[in-house]
């Protein structure tokens, strides 16, 4: 049996620091700072290229078009990077969701 069930419909979407994309907190084991998040980027908005000090990142499409530095994903991708390694920028243009992982505390470091 599962020990904790969320209907992430509930959830509300909680405004990141860029215009047109936010996130939902599923998960967060405070013991090692790992987390599950869902994450929404509208239609014609993005995310500079960043990095993650500690954690790896997986990411999945569950939804539109994920842009990612330049090329178009659909849903069903599925992408892993590990600590420390630039990536992005992300955007889309129609409108995507993500479910993203993140193995360690999360940091965003901008690449130059």
């Amino acid at each position: 049996m599962y020990q904790s069930k969320t209907d992430t419909s509930a959830l509300a979407w909680s405004p990141l620091d860029f215009p047109g994309v936010s996130m939902k907190i599923l998960q967060q084991v405070e013991s090692t700072g790992c987390m599950t998040v869902m994450t929404r980027i509208d239609a014609g908005s993005s995310i500079p290229a960043h990095s993650h000090t500690h954690a790896d990142e997986t990411v999945f499409v569950v939804e539109g078009d994920f842009v990612e530095d330049g090329v178009s994903y659909g849903p069903g991708s599925f992408f892993l990077g590990k600590a420390g390694s630039p990536h992005g920028p992300h955007s889309s243009v129609g409108g995507c969701v993500l479910l993203t992982t993140f193995s360690a505390p999360l940091d965003f470091v901008l690449v130059e």
